[in-house]
């Protein structure tokens, strides 16, 4: 066997070799979970960002929908206003819908007011009453003129009752003949 110092001085060194590798090993760990830590840390910082930009959005479609509100509340009041000042003038719908613009050279044009008292319920008894609707509403009820070809009035007639049948409950107030 060997001299005692020198079986000292190889377990030493055997010693300092095995703690430089536990070192090193510790240090490459520790790395490894600064960056998984760093890594972690962009990637919630990443997620913040994207969460703030959709906060700011969300806030700005609100902000959106609201002035659309406001600014509808705002139509819908000048609509009213409108239909109450055209009510109190007494103000006639002057308006001509042209049913078909189809016509012959023999063809003659006729004015054929047509109207329908229960129109809501036709279309859709639940629709909301706008101030829009209730003037359309109301115009039904009244009689709306549609500019008609045919070659007589008989024609004009059942043009009309093509398009609004009676047992729709559409009626012909009035047919005349249309003046340029």
């Amino acid at each position: 066997m060997g001299h005692p110092s020198t079986l000292y001085l190889f377990s030493a060194l055997v010693g300092v070799a095995t703690l430089t590798v536990s070192l090193l090993s510790a240090r490459r760990q520790l790395r490894m979970a600064e960056e998984r830590i760093a890594s972690a840390a962009a990637r919630r910082q990443a997620q913040v960002e994207r969460l703030k930009r959709l906060a700011r959005a969300t806030l700005d479609q609100a902000r959106e929908l609201r002035a659309a509100r406001r600014r509808k509340a705002s139509i819908d009041l000048a609509c009213e206003d409108l239909e109450q000042r055209l009510a109190a003038a007494g103000a006639v719908d002057r308006r001509v819908y042209v049913l078909d613009d189809r016509r012959t050279p023999a063809d003659a044009g006729w004015v054929v007011t047509v109207a329908h008292a229960d129109y809501r319920a036709r279309v859709n008894g639940a629709l909301e009453k706008t101030a829009l609707e209730k003037t359309a509403l109301e115009r039904w009820k009244r009689g709306r003129r549609f500019l008609v070809w045919g070659l007589d009035e008989a024609k004009a007639r059942e043009k009309i009752n093509a398009r609004h049948p009676e047992h729709n409950g559409f009626s012909i107030l009035s047919v005349k003949p249309y003046l340029d």
